[in-house]
């Protein structure tokens, strides 16, 4: 597999959706290759404190909508959602959201998916919370229905937590058979989906090199016992916190994370405060000082 580079920015805080415009044209110009944004409601205090939002306002702009207004304003990133959370979904309803954006991109979505870890922000809006195994079958089953109607001409499916009969959905999705799917977490009922489900997984934010290590040898192992389907692992690092400030450090952080097993490598602005014209400018830097370096 390729190495890559993806972009995750914040919908959050300080980046007002013409922040994220902004950065994402930039971003689509350089050659990155993803764009990904959580999906939440809101997030926990100490977000906003560290990324100069307000923690009484948890302001929170919706994931799919910014999705696809960005869709509009680039021509080449794909992008994402890093992640959405099935359980907090009707599963139908997902599947024409992603659709519909895959359709305004021309075929670019990434779909990150999960099983939510915020359990406040469930509990805030009156959406069902359950441990983290419960979590984890409505997950599974939301996306077994979402890729069915994905493929299907009628689908009907009658599981634990949600049934469709005999539901059409059209259009479908410009991706064929569907768009990618990517899971986020690192437990190991995510690995083991993500090699039956997925082509991806997008681990936790700077985690250590010998972390990431674990996991990859982990999920390089459930792969081959699922006859050697190959995955990308996709190390997150936020900026400047876990990348560092300068190409120098930038190049041998990445190389150490490659060596462990990455395939791609996420800069995520998603955890500071860094201005969008500080984002933007970085992300310049960063394409002439490391693309040249490691792409080829």
């Amino acid at each position: 597999m390729s190495l890559h580079f993806g972009v995750h920015l914040p919908i959050h805080g300080r980046y007002r959706y013409r922040d994220v415009s902004k950065v994402s044209v930039v971003a689509d110009r350089l050659g990155f290759r993803s764009l990904w944004v959580g999906d939440h409601f809101y997030l926990p205090e100490e977000y906003y404190a560290r990324s100069g939002g307000d923690p009484a306002k948890p302001d929170k702009l919706d994931a799919w909508t910014v999705l696809a207004a960005l869709a509009s304003q680039t021509d080449k990133i794909r992008l994402g959602t890093r992640v959405s959370p099935i359980p907090f979904y009707t599963p139908a309803r997902l599947a024409k959201v992603v659709t519909t954006v895959d359709i305004i991109s021309g075929g670019r979505v990434d779909f990150g998916v999960g099983a939510g870890w915020f359990k406040e922000e469930a509990v805030s809006y009156g959406v069902w919370w359950g441990n983290h195994k419960e979590r984890i079958s409505r997950m599974l089953e939301g996306l077994e229905i979402i890729l069915k109607l994905w493929t299907e001409d009628r689908t009907t499916y009658k599981g634990k937590h949600y049934e469709v009969y005999n539901a059409p959905f059209w259009p479908k999705p410009v991706q064929k058979p569907h768009p990618p799917v990517w899971f986020g977490g690192a437990s190991d009922q995510i690995l083991e989906a993500t090699v039956k489900y997925g082509v991806g997984l997008l681990p936790p934010p700077d985690i250590s090199v010998d972390e990431f290590k674990e996991l990859a040898d982990k999920i390089a192992r459930i792969a081959e016992n699922s006859g050697g389907k190959k995955v990308s692992l996709m190390a997150s690092l936020s900026y400047p916190e876990g990348l560092g400030e300068k190409p120098s450090k930038w190049l041998s952080t990445i190389e150490e994370y490659i060596e462990a097993g990455a395939n791609g490598i996420l800069i995520d602005f998603s955890r500071t405060g860094t201005p969008s014209d500080e984002a933007s400018s970085m992300l310049k830097e960063f394409s002439s000082q490391v693309f040249p370096r490691l792409l080829r």
